[in-house]
């Protein structure tokens, strides 16, 4: 999903989804980039029908870039439109990588491990730069 995010409030019901802020054991942090729109993200997307929050998050961490990555803890909710005038609810996780090689879906021109710090300037959302630092205030960091 490539996303412009505008972060008014949508007037239609918000599609729900999940998404993950994930760590590896040395604090990097799991970013992807959109092929369309160049953005750099976190892994999310579409609930699907008998899933929870959380594991919507795991499969979309998963399907999305291969990696498999276990929910250590709930973050924010965000909200946006996205390109295609979608109101999106999007509830995050932060996680913890069990395995940390990547195979990127064909949605995504790049992605991995990059330090926090990096991560923070890379990331295209205020909302996504605001998500991380959220999620390292629980590491501590």
């Amino acid at each position: 999903m490539t996303a412009a995010h505008n972060s008014s409030s949508p007037a239609m019901p918000a599609i729900s989804g999940a998404g993950g802020v994930v760590f590896d054991p040395l604090g990097h942090v799991l970013l992807v980039r959109y092929r369309g729109s160049g953005a750099w993200a976190f892994p999310k997307g579409h609930v699907e029908e008998g899933e929870t929050f959380e594991q919507t998050a795991v499969r979309e961490v998963q399907e999305e870039t291969g990696v498999r990555a276990s929910v250590v803890a709930p973050l924010t909710t965000t909200r946006y439109t996205n390109d295609w005038g979608e109101a999106r609810e999007i509830h995050w996780f932060r996680m913890q990588v069990e395995a940390a090689a990547t195979a990127l879906e064909d949605t995504f021109a790049e992605g991995g491990f990059v330090e926090s710090g990096t991560a923070l300037t890379l990331l295209s959302y205020p909302e996504d730069q605001q998500l991380l630092r959220a999620a390292l205030a629980q590491l501590g960091g």
